[in-house]
């Protein structure tokens, strides 16, 4: 599994929590990512390929590898998400309060995600070994 697609996973699994701006690595294997109302969160590697995550408000997410090649995340809070690979790179998220993603890979290095509710986010990857949204998601959809 590609580690940015990982890290992907950790910046979109919650609905909630969409608008993540910056990410980095964290050794040994993790991530960390601000979003632009001032939360974060740190992830760590967790067993079978995914991470446990902590953000700072205190809610807290467990995320495994599912046969998708996806992962399955249980949030503290309730809320869940399952995604799966598709055919552009990317992840089909979707969430337990009925909405949905859809990411495709950019030539940035990044993605470009499609949420439900008709906003776009795309991210280019950075070089902290993460990935960088701009400031503002945009309206449009990913073709």
């Amino acid at each position: 599994m590609n580690k940015s697609v990982l890290y992907l996973s950790v910046m979109t699994a919650h609905p909630h929590y969409p608008n993540a701006q910056y990410s980095r690595t964290r050794l040994p294997d993790g991530v960390d990512v601000d979003y632009q109302d001032g939360r974060a969160s740190v992830s760590q590697a967790g067993l079978s390929y995914g991470f446990d995550t902590r953000f700072s408000d205190g809610l807290t997410s467990t995320s495994r590898a599912n046969l998708s090649g996806g992962f399955d995340t249980q949030f503290s809070d309730g809320m869940y998400s399952v995604s799966q690979a598709n055919f552009s790179g990317g992840l089909d998220t979707r969430y337990s309060d009925g909405s949905v993603s859809v990411s495709r890979r950019n030539v940035a290095g990044g993605f470009d995600v499609q949420y439900s509710d008709g906003r776009l986010r795309t991210c280019y990857a950075n070089l902290s070994g993460g990935m960088t949204f701009p400031s503002s998601p945009v309206s449009g959809t990913v073709s």
